[in-house]
C-alpha cells in the first residue's frame, strides 16, 4: 500500500469514530497527532523491513578465510597420528604460509569482517587449536611468533590447568600477545547425544574460563564438530558471537557463524596436503608482519 492510500483510509477511521463524541477544534488536532503517530508507525515498520531484506541479502555475501584445526603440536612418537602434528612439520606447514602471504587472524576479527564489515588482511588465515594442550604453549606458540603469527585456542573448562594442558598463566600470555581463547565445552562432551549438558557444556564453561581469564569468550568449538539445531541455537542463547565445526569449506557468511568451517590438519599430512586445504598457494608479497585489527 502506498504511503498516500494509507493516510487517506487511516483519517477517514478516525474521523468516523470520533466527530460525534467530541468538538470540531479538539477533533481537529486530535487527528493530527493521530495521524503524525500513524506515519510514525508506518516509516519504522517500513524502515525495518528494509533492513531485513537486506540482512537476508547479506547472509549470500561470502568471505573466503581458511580456519586450520590443529590439535596437539608434538615429537610423541607413541601419540594418535591423526590428531598430533610433528614439530618439524608443524614449522614448515608456518613457513610456507608465510611465505604464501598469509597473515593471521583470530576468530573474533573474522565474526567483527562478517557482521561490521571491519577489514581483513590480504590472505588471511585462522590458526585455531582444539583441546588445550600444553604443547600449544612450549612449541607452537614460538613458532608462530618467530613468524608474526596468532592463534585461537579452545580450553575444555574443566582441563584447565590439568597436568599436560595450558595454565592461566599461560593462557594469560598468550593473551597479551593477541591470541584469542575459546570455549571446547566443559568436560568435551558430544552434545547432541545429551541435550541435558548443554546450559553446563556451554554456558557454564564460558563464564568459568571469563571468571578464569578475566576475558570476554567470544565462540565456541563443539566437541567432535558435532552440533545439531538445538546445541547450535543453545550457542546463540547462551551468549557466544560465533561457533566452529569441522568441514572442508574456507568461504564464510552471517548464514554460516555458528557453524564456521575448520580444515583439520591431521598428523601424516605431507606439505603437498597441507597446500590442498587453503584457497592460495602461489608465493606473494611479504605480508603484513603481525596483524592487529584496528
Amino acid at each position: 500500500m502506498e504511503t498516500s492510500q494509507f493516510m487517506v483510509q487511516l483519517d477517514v477511521k478516525i474521523t468516523l469514530f470520533l466527530k460525534e463524541k467530541i468538538n470540531p477544534l479538539t477533533l481537529s488536532r486530535l487527528k493530527s497527532i493521530l495521524v503524525f503517530f500513524g506515519i510514525g508507525i508506518f516509516l519504522f515498520f517500513s524502515v525495518f523491513i528494509i533492513k531485513a531484506e537486506a540482512a537476508d541479502l547479506d547472509r549470500d555475501l561470502q568471505v573466503t578465510v581458511p580456519i586450520l584445526l590443529y590439535h596437539n603440536i608434538s615429537n610423541d612418537d607413541s601419540a594418535s597420528n591423526r590428531y598430533v602434528v610433528d614439530v618439524s612439520d608443524f614449522k614448515k606447514q608456518m613457513e610456507q604460509l608465510r611465505k604464501w602471504g598469509y597473515s593471521s587472524i583470530t576468530i573474533k576479527d573474522l565474526i567483527d569482517h562478517i557482521s561490521y564489515g571491519k577489514p581483513l588482511p590480504a590472505r588471511p588465515v585462522v590458526i585455531s587449536f582444539d583441546d588445550g594442550y600444553i604443547e600449544v604453549f612450549t612449541t607452537a606458540f614460538p613458532i608462530m611468533e618467530k613468524l608474526g603469527f596468532r592463534g585461537t585456542v579452545y580450553i575444555v573448562a574443566n582441563r584447565l590447568s590439568a597436568d599436560g594442558f595450558l595454565t592461566i598463566e599461560e593462557l594469560q600470555e598468550l593473551i597479551d600477545q593477541d591470541w584469542e581463547v575459546g570455549s571446547h565445552g566443559m568436560t568435551h562432551t558430544e552434545l547432541t547425544q545429551n541435550h541435558n549438558l548443554v546450559r553446563n557444556e556451554i554456558l557454564q564453561s564460558r563464564l568459568d574460563l571469563e571468571n578464569a581469564l578475566g576475558v570476554k569468550i567470544y565462540s565456541f568449538a563443539y566437541p567432535f564438530g558435532a552440533l545439531d539445531w538445538y546445541v547450535s541455537n543453545k550457542v546463540y542463547d547462551y551468549g557466544y558471537q560465533a561457533a566452529v565445526g569441522v568441514g572442508t569449506l574456507s568461504n564464510h557468511s552471517i548464514g554460516t557463524i555458528y557453524n564456521l568451517s575448520r580444515r583439520e590438519v591431521q598428523g601424516d599430512y605431507s606439505l603437498e596436503t597441507f597446500s590442498g586445504l587453503l584457497p592460495w598457494t602461489n608465493y606473494a608479497p611479504e605480508p603484513v608482519r603481525k596483524y592487529k585489527p584496528e
